[in-house]
């Protein structure tokens, strides 16, 4: 998202207002876009998101390929607000296994991105099932193995 400044900072003000404690990689975004940042929130122009994902409750994306799968498979809730290309699949497979929420980044606003935050941190969430089987079966089965075999036609290990 760091590249849409607007958009970045709809983010975090929907982050106050539910006031939870958030960790924002601004990209190409000024930090000072943002607004008042909180002493408790780590922002930094690049962060460390797989490392990250371990520890998150939600994730907030653009919804490419990488930060889905790597959501996914850490079993985090997203909240994908797509661009471009590859990222309305990604948006869309989101929605379709109940893996988050999706929301037109152009038109979603503050309220519209805290109740859709405040939605997936609700421990009563629905898709939490969803993203802990998925996520086990990441785990269980990672990309690059299932890749080794459909490209050689090995069998299971």
């Amino acid at each position: 998202l760091s590249v849409r400044g607007d958009v970045l900072a709809r983010v975090a003000e929907a982050l106050r207002r539910i006031g939870i404690r958030a960790a924002i990689s601004t990209g190409a975004t000024d930090a000072a876009e943002l607004g008042p940042l909180p002493q408790s929130w780590l922002v930094r122009e690049y962060l460390p998101q797989v490392r990250l994902l371990d520890h998150a409750t939600a994730a907030v994306t653009h919804g490419g390929n990488n930060s889905v799968t790597e959501a996914v498979g850490a079993g985090v809730p997203l909240l994908v607000l797509p661009f471009s290309t590859d990222q309305f699949a990604g948006a869309a497979a989101i929605e379709r296994e109940n893996a988050g929420r999706a929301l037109d980044p152009n038109a979603a606003g503050v309220e519209d991105l805290a109740r859709a935050l405040s939605e997936l941190l609700d421990p009563v969430w629905t898709g939490r099932g969803t993203l802990s089987a998925i996520s086990a079966d990441q785990r269980t089965d990672p990309g690059p193995e299932r890749a080794y075999r459909a490209l050689t036609g090995a069998g299971p290990a």
